[in-house]
């Protein structure tokens, strides 16, 4: 048995509906395929997931959005590809809406709601069964065994997708694309169908930052930071500081001096990438970076300290 996962909550039901609707069409035997729709307003969209998937019968659990629908062969072509410690993304198609195409994304227009799908077109677009190296966001299926919780502590929504597919990598997990085992994704019926979604999406970058020390980083070292500031403790550098330092000076194994009277735009830019310079120079000892002062007293990095979630 496999396990379709439909998180939702109580707005945009009709999606909700339409999806299941369609899926049954495809596979009417609910002892091959399970749908687990997991209505709830009073939780983050990362909890819901994670509460369907502990219900879910089916040895391979399968991420879906309740804004998709399915392509003829969906599922026979996750079976064929999956593994244990592999993270499968299937391949979406969206209206031009997002135009960006990357692995396991293509844009055509098949209708921008439910109101003008154009099941047909959809249905005719050629299979490529290939796989693919990559694969991001929260459109994949793993075993059941193997799903890492999504933190829907840290984030409410927004930017959970990037941070468990980096506990992925960090897990060792293979990331790949099946670009046969398609899917017709309308977009944000529900993500982004209420008036603060930006705000959301906003403080969800934040605490991104503030979990992992950074936003964007080629090696994804996360080490015990602290900062030692000199001159007048301006409110909005405080507060930008905070984001990427945790620990304590006495604590830290990386100590960075900052005078608030020389520190420039440049300077904040080289805090951001400064977990990559540190293991690129994989030195101990003290170095100047733009008007800042690191003192690199161990190398020790802790990033497989987050590949679980602490609730």
């Amino acid at each position: 048995m496999i396990s379709l996962i439909i998180p939702a909550t109580t707005s945009n039901q009709h999606y909700t509906d339409f999806a299941v609707q369609q899926i049954r069409e495809l596979y009417p035997n609910e002892n091959e395929v399970e749908v687990i729709v997991e209505v709830n307003d009073d939780v983050t969209l990362g909890i819901n997931y994670n509460n369907a998937v502990a219900k879910a019968n089916g040895k391979v659990v399968v991420l879906l959005h309740n804004d998709m629908v399915l392509h003829p062969g969906f599922v026979e072509t996750i079976l064929k590809h999956i593994k244990r410690k592999m993270v499968l993304v299937y391949h979406r198609i969206e209206p031009p809406i997002y135009p960006d195409e990357f692995p396991g994304k293509s844009i055509r227009d098949y209708g921008r709601g439910i109101e003008d799908y154009n099941k047909n077109a959809f249905f005719e677009y050629p299979i490529d069964d290939t796989l693919i190296d990559g694969g991001s966001q929260l459109f994949f299926a793993v075993y059941k065994k193997d799903y890492l919780d999504i933190d829907g502590y840290t984030f409410k929504k927004f930017c959970e997708d990037d941070d468990v597919h980096l506990r992925y990598k960090l897990a060792g997990y293979d990331l790949k694309v099946a670009n046969g085992a398609m899917v017709y994704h309308f977009v944000s019926k529900t993500s982004r169908s209420s008036e603060d979604y930006a705000l959301d999406e906003l403080e969800s970058n934040i605490q991104f930052v503030r979990k992992w020390g950074y936003r964007y980083s080629k090696y994804n070292k996360v080490y015990k930071k602290a900062y030692k500031l000199d001159g007048p403790a301006y409110p909005d550098l405080v507060k930008a500081l905070d984001l990427m330092f945790k620990s304590t000076p006495e604590e830290a194994n990386i100590v960075v001096e900052i005078d608030s009277r020389t520190f420039v735009p440049d300077d904040y830019t080289s805090l951001t990438q400064l977990n990559d310079i540190v293991f690129e120079g994989n030195e101990l000892g003290k170095f100047e970076l733009g008007n800042m002062k690191v003192n690199v007293k161990s190398l020790e990095s802790f990033e497989k300290d987050l590949i679980f979630i602490r609730k």
